[in-house]
């Protein structure tokens, strides 16, 4: 019946800036653009981001329960490094657990975004 994911998509309410993030800090590939919708190449799978006239408020920051994208990053801790060069909000900067490292951040609308490092092999 479902074969793979198609595409795992955010909104945002400034396209402009989130192109500028997604494409020049994290070096995502633009796959599709329009003036609404833009997909980006991350491995086989797709990241798309759909422009929208306002998000709800979030008093409380980016929301911990929602879906996130988790970025593979090896080494992590190059990744944490060059998001804090480029002045990212960084939630969460690393944690080590049995199945590997995390750490998360958010992009400029405030959706929540993982990296993580399985665990090396001895």
């Amino acid at each position: 019946m479902f074969q793979k994911i198609a595409f795992i998509h955010y909104c945002t309410e400034n396209l402009e800036r989130a192109i500028r993030f997604y494409r020049d800090i994290l070096g995502l590939q633009v796959l599709v653009q329009n003036e609404e919708w833009i997909e980006f190449a991350i491995g086989d799978q797709r990241l798309a981001l759909r422009q929208v006239n306002s998000m709800p408020p979030n008093p409380e920051g980016p929301n911990p329960n929602g879906a996130m994208v988790w970025l593979l990053a090896q080494p992590i801790e190059k990744s944490i490094s060059q998001l804090k060069e480029n002045n990212i909000n960084i939630i969460n900067e690393l944690s080590i657990f049995s199945y590997g490292k995390t750490a998360t951040f958010s992009d400029p609308d405030g959706n929540l975004i993982g990296l993580y490092e399985p665990p090396s092999k001895k």
